[in-house]
């Protein structure tokens, strides 16, 4: 009489070593522990048919099912076996499940990946890809950050072809309530992958969204910004006050040039010319991003206070930027809002921006120093307003600009050092 193997037990099973070709591990009753040169371990049972004929079943994979649930189900195959009734194993388990499924459910299967594809998330990752190279690095960065982290984890698995207004307007104005300054660029992003999506076909060229008044409390859409003479001098004497040096000078070069924030502060050292008291700022990125909101080169003349500024970052000077990221070191140069963050924390939350240095110079230099608007234009950079100003009208009035910058920061010191003394005579 043969002898019988012996169970298997656990240890004996768990530490079954492998070799190049499968081979098996009796554990009785037909019931064989296959090792595969993969690593796997299959349970495997022997059985015959009322025929007399020899055949085989997977019926489980190790540790899934255990020794002692592997002989439960070896015991149930033999006794369907000597009944003549069918033998499946685990794939054909597996195979008959698939088969069962039905037309609705393979439809309903196909319609939630089509669905998929054509969710927020997706399709605002490829809007965001679209306007990349037409956009500052700094404006991607910030549309990247709103569209990612505040509208993909809301409305992310909506899809776009159906979305609705009133699919979007809890979120908006929950943004709104946690963080009122990027409410208005979370609501254009929404608008802007609309607008793909209907340039697209995903949706027809009715299917815009109705959001203007999703913000009742919300007034205007202006960076705030001084623009009264009067309020000018105690922004100064704060901004000198400031104890980050960095930062400091960052936001005395934005005041002294009214240049853009993002500008501002990814400012690089082979962009300054400090003997002829210049700053060449290119018009791209080296990846064709754009660095300059319209693209083409800026020329900028620096007033003897924003060089000043400049000397006192040389100290600093380790690496390509200006301005060295402060805090995160993680950050080449510091970020934009580090400046807007400044300016709160010295009190003017609601009532200057680093960006209403821009507005300052348009109104204040225009009304008290009585500037010419074109030349104000020029050093804002702004583009021309029609096509024919832009093909024909090239003036960039550099001579102009300098003595006009050289004087209005001139005048940001004469109100920041008068009012000082005006206070002191009246002591």
């Amino acid at each position: 009489m043969p002898k019988l193997a012996k169970q298997l037990t656990d240890p004996a099973a768990r530490k079954a070593i492998i070799k190049p070709e499968p081979y098996t591990l009796a554990s009785g009753n037909g019931l064989f522990l296959l090792v595969l040169p993969t690593g796997s371990k299959q349970w495997q049972v022997r059985y015959r048919t009322p025929e007399g004929q020899r055949s085989k079943k997977i019926i489980g994979i190790y540790p899934d099912v255990s020794i002692a649930q592997a002989h439960v189900l070896a015991d149930g195959l033999h006794q369907a076996a000597r009944m003549g009734l069918e033998v499946t194993g685990l794939y054909d388990d597996l195979k008959a499940k698939r088969k069962s499924t039905t037309d609705a459910e393979i439809e309903a299967q196909r319609q939630e990946q089509d669905r998929l594809q054509h969710c927020f998330t997706v399709i605002s990752d490829r809007w965001l890809d679209d306007r990349r190279a037409g956009w500052q690095k700094a404006t991607y960065d910030k549309n990247q950050f709103i569209v990612r982290k505040k509208l993909q984890p809301g409305i992310g698995n909506l899809d776009v072809r159906t979305m609705a207004s009133k699919d979007v307007v809890d979120l908006l104005r929950e943004i709104a309530a946690q963080t009122p300054s990027i409410a208005p660029k979370a609501r254009q992003c929404i608008n802007g992958v609309i607008e793909y999506c209907i340039l697209r076909g995903l949706r027809g060229d009715d299917q815009v969204l109705r959001l203007k008044g999703v913000f009742p409390k919300l007034k205007g859409g202006h960076m705030p910004a001084i623009t009264k003479y009067q309020e000018i001098g105690a922004l100064m004497r704060a901004i000198d006050a400031y104890p980050g040096r960095v930062v400091r000078c960052a936001l005395l070069l934005a005041a002294y040039t009214a240049l853009r924030p993002g500008v501002v502060a990814s400012a690089k050292w082979e962009e300054m010319d400090l003997e002829q008291g210049e700053w060449h700022i290119p018009g791209k990125e080296a990846d064709g991003s754009n660095r300059m909101k319209t693209g083409n080169d800026h020329i900028v003349s620096l007033p003897t206070q924003a060089l000043e500024a400049l000397k006192e970052m040389q100290q600093f000077a380790g690496g390509p930027f200006v301005f060295p990221g402060v805090g995160n070191r993680n950050n080449p140069h510091i970020h934009r809002d580090a400046l807007s963050k400044a300016l709160r924390d010295m009190g003017f939350a609601g009532k200057h921006s680093t960006h209403g240095f821009r507005a300052m110079l348009r109104t204040v230099a225009r009304e008290r120093l009585k500037v010419d608007l074109d030349v104000l234009e020029a050093q804002l950079a702004h583009a021309k307003k029609d096509q024919i100003q832009s093909a024909y009208d090239r003036t960039d009035f550099a001579e102009e600009r300098k003595s006009v910058m050289q004087a209005w920061a001139d005048y940001l010191d004469e109100l920041k050092v008068g009012a000082q003394v005006i206070q002191l005579k009246q002591a």
